[in-house]
């Protein structure tokens, strides 16, 4: 059976859920693109013929070819469930099923389909407040907390607008963690999710309105915002801008999940990289539109704001963590920003490799999955989608630009959406 698990994401696909500087929008994204799935249509004929299922929506569907849908409702179960777009025109879309089912398909309720998402569950959840979980059976299930709600009553209506996020090993509700936390500091217990002093909300954040300056200055006013997330069942990648009207030059690079531990048996492999922001006036001023400062997935080596549930030894508390790849210079690299040369010469062709998470420590924790580090140096425009790659045959990448220093100077990061990641 082909596997469907890795699937991506935009803003600019059809019903797509939109973030603007609204308090709740990046949950109300990641609810339909982990949980529930967006742009829902009805299928008025649904046929077979030639080992291809052929759905017709006679107002328009807006589906991709390679997209992933979830086909609901057909009494004959052939029909049903998660499939590839093979070929699409403006009303109808044609998908491969196993077996020969009816044809017409019948239902005694009726035929839909829309985007399918990554298969997430919402373990607790309020208003603008979400506990995500994997339902993956090898997956330890801890949960990634998000809070992108008011920051309370002295913060300001139309200053940056960020989610407050942290792992979590589990909880009782929404509001009681049991267990482990990442970030944590015992001095300072609940730093991350409540004004602890003056001038301070939170400390790990996913940001998505923010303007150059501290987090005072504003939200870049209204409009949407451009993200791409990219993921499977336990682990995903999200990139958002922070303004309407940026492309890749404002993006921030986020991700949580669980990495491949060279570690058997380990419970505490969940990641979280964030932007490390604890003070909210007159500290850590913000001089470009998206990340500038290390934070993200872009540079090899940097811990700022990547934090491990705990260390390999399983006890303690969290651990800070990099990326690291195939050393090139010598020295820290920058992903899609390297020396090599593009094409390479012996084999004319791009180069991927794996990325592995390096604690801070100096333990090698275990790989990223899905995510490659390219070592030329930006081969391809934002978004592209290549196949050609030495030792990869068979899968596709999809090549994702985004902002690591001023507003030209951009890294770009290679995504499997072919899978399986593991």
């Amino acid at each position: 059976m082909t596997d469907l698990s890795v699937k991506y994401f935009n803003s600019g696909m059809a019903g797509a859920p939109q973030v603007s500087n609204a308090w709740g929008d990046l949950v109300n994204m990641l609810d339909a693109v982990l949980v529930n799935g967006f742009n829902l249509k009805g299928i008025d004929r649904l046929s077979f013929a030639d080992g291809l299922a052929t759905a017709t929506v006679t107002t328009g569907h807006s589906y991709l070819k390679d997209q992933v849908v979830l086909i609901e409702g057909a009494n004959e179960a052939a029909y049903n469930g998660q499939f590839r777009v093979l070929a699409v025109t403006a009303t109808t879309f044609s998908y491969a099923v196993t077996g020969t089912p009816a044809s017409p398909a019948t239902t005694a309720t009726s035929l839909s389909a829309k985007v399918a998402p990554l298969g997430w569950e919402i373990a607790f959840s309020t208003t603008h407040k979400r506990a995500y979980r994997s339902f993956h059976p090898q997956s330890p299930g801890n949960l990634l907390l998000i809070d992108d709600s008011l920051k309370g009553a002295s913060y300001g209506t139309t200053w940056a607008k960020w989610a407050n996020v942290g792992i979590v090993e589990d909880m009782a509700d929404i509001g009681t963690i049991v267990g482990a936390q990442a970030p944590f500091d015992p001095s300072k217990p609940n730093q991350n999710w409540t004004q602890w002093e003056a001038n301070q909300w939170g400390w790990h954040k996913w940001y998505h309105a923010q303007q150059g300056g501290y987090e005072n200055y504003g939200d870049s006013g209204g409009g949407n915002r451009n993200w791409v997330l990219v993921g499977d069942d336990r682990l995903f990648f999200l990139f958002v801008t922070n303004a309407a009207g940026y492309n890749w030059y404002g993006r921030n690079f986020y991700c949580f999940g669980d990495l491949e531990s060279f570690k058997p048996g380990d419970r505490y492999h969940t990641v979280l990289c964030a932007d490390d922001r604890y003070w909210s006036i007159n500290n850590q001023y913000s001089s470009y539109p998206g990340q500038y400062n290390g934070y993200g997935l872009t540079h090899s080596l940097d811990v700022g704001g990547k934090v491990i549930l705990r260390n390999h030894t399983q006890v303690g508390n969290y651990v800070r963590w990099g990326v690291t790849s195939l050393n090139t210079n010598n020295g820290q690299q920058v992903c899609g920003r390297g020396n090599l040369p593009f094409p390479n010469g012996a084999d004319y062709s791009l180069w991927l490799m794996p990325t592995y998470v390096r604690q801070e420590d100096g333990h090698l924790r275990g790989m990223m999955p899905g995510m490659y580090w390219m070592h030329q140096d930006r081969p391809y425009t934002d978004q592209t989608i290549i196949d050609n790659v030495v030792g990869q045959s068979g899968r596709r990448f999809l090549l994702v630009r985004t902002q690591y220093s001023s507003e030209s100077e951009g890294a770009q990061v290679a995504f499997d959406i072919t899978g399986p990641w593991r």
